[in-house]
């Protein structure tokens, strides 16, 4: 089973064709979720969400984990493993507090990497996740 936000909130099903892949792909208890990406809308027209601002980036990407999770049965507890791919980790690593309030006492397992770039040009963050249903 596979699982998408629509366009308005995020991604829209030009942009899953034209890249092959799906958001969120479940297997069994275990979701899989593609890397979130701080951009909606469609293929050719993709719109960046917070030009210039990895806290703002990040917490779209959060909402965006949740908000999939849901859709597919989970929800952030269930997460897993967690792989945040950045820009800029100094930066990242000051918005630490974000992470700490979407998974709270008992957070995933988790990577975080410094990249030269990432797929659009402004875009500072891109999260990915493993969650198991319970």
């Amino acid at each position: 089973m596979s699982t998408q936000l629509s366009a308005s909130e995020y991604l829209g099903a030009s942009v899953f064709d034209a890249f092959a892949f799906t958001q969120t792909v479940v297997a069994g208890d275990t979701v899989h979720l593609s890397g979130m990406t701080p951009l909606r809308g469609e293929a050719g027209a993709l719109e960046l969400v917070c030009p210039g601002d990895l806290r703002g980036q990040t917490e779209f990407e959060l909402d965006i984990l949740r908000r999939s999770l849901e859709q597919a049965g989970a929800r952030l507890a269930d997460v897993v493993a967690l792989t945040v791919y950045t820009t800029d980790i100094d930066g990242l690593t000051a918005h630490a507090d974000l992470f700490r309030a979407c998974f709270g006492a008992a957070p995933p397992a988790a990577t975080w990497v410094q990249v030269q770039r990432l797929l659009h040009p402004g875009q500072l963050v891109e999260i990915t996740a493993t969650a198991v249903r319970r």
